[in-house]
């Protein structure tokens, strides 16, 4: 987690220093943004008992946009998402709440015309660790619900040159395979979670 936030506060540095030195041809726009983060989750549980139920979270991050040529350009992000999926085993007697903290980096193609925009691209996921505490109070890693490269799509209206209002839907089209171990001599269960986030975020353009 710290190199992450490491990773975060140096890429801030560079996006400002990038933005505010310039490119001839390529007009550059970096901000900060903020929202909710909704994650639409596919369990499926073989063989376990346990319910889990995915809640809604936040996300925050930077924003960088290079308009290259005519409408197209380019928009990398780094975004730090939280949101929690509660774990109710009945059967076994155990309740928890599982943990999910991702650092994520959109790197999309877009579309601008006039003040609104269509995004599309890759996100690669460079920080996912999904944390819950079994019968003992340990912490048990659940595994990542993000392969490494995952993809968003979505749409943007900017107003003003200053305010930046962003929606999209994030999948990484592809089942991962989680553990549910609850300590105390209790058998390990594999289940596969398949993840699809819709995120909403308000951005300040700088």
């Amino acid at each position: 987690m710290r190199k992450c936030l490491l990773l975060i506060v140096a890429a801030m540095v560079c996006f400002g220093a990038f933005a505010r030195g310039g490119v001839p041809g390529v007009r550059t726009e970096w901000g900060v943004v903020a929202g909710v983060d909704h994650p639409m989750a596919k369990f499926s549980m073989g063989q376990s008992s346990a319910q889990l139920n995915a809640k809604t979270g936040f996300v925050a991050g930077l924003h960088l946009g290079l308009r290259i040529v005519g409408v197209l350009g380019i928009q990398p992000e780094i975004l730090y998402s939280h949101n929690r999926i509660s774990l109710n085993d009945q059967a076994k007697g155990f309740d928890s709440v599982i943990r999910c903290n991702r650092v994520q980096i959109p790197l999309l193609v877009s579309l601008k015309f006039g003040f609104f925009r269509i995004n599309a691209g890759p996100v690669l996921t460079v920080m996912d660790n999904p944390i819950y505490t079994d019968f003992n109070n340990e912490r048990v890693f659940f595994g990542a619900t993000y392969p490494t490269i995952s993809y968003a799509a979505g749409v943007a209206v900017s107003l003003f040159d200053r305010l930046l209002i962003d929606a999209r839907v994030q999948s990484g089209f592809k089942a991962m395979e989680n553990c549910l171990s609850y300590g105390a001599k209790a058998q390990t269960e594999y289940i596969k979670t398949t993840m699809f986030n819709a995120q909403l975020k308000v951005g300040i353009l700088f």
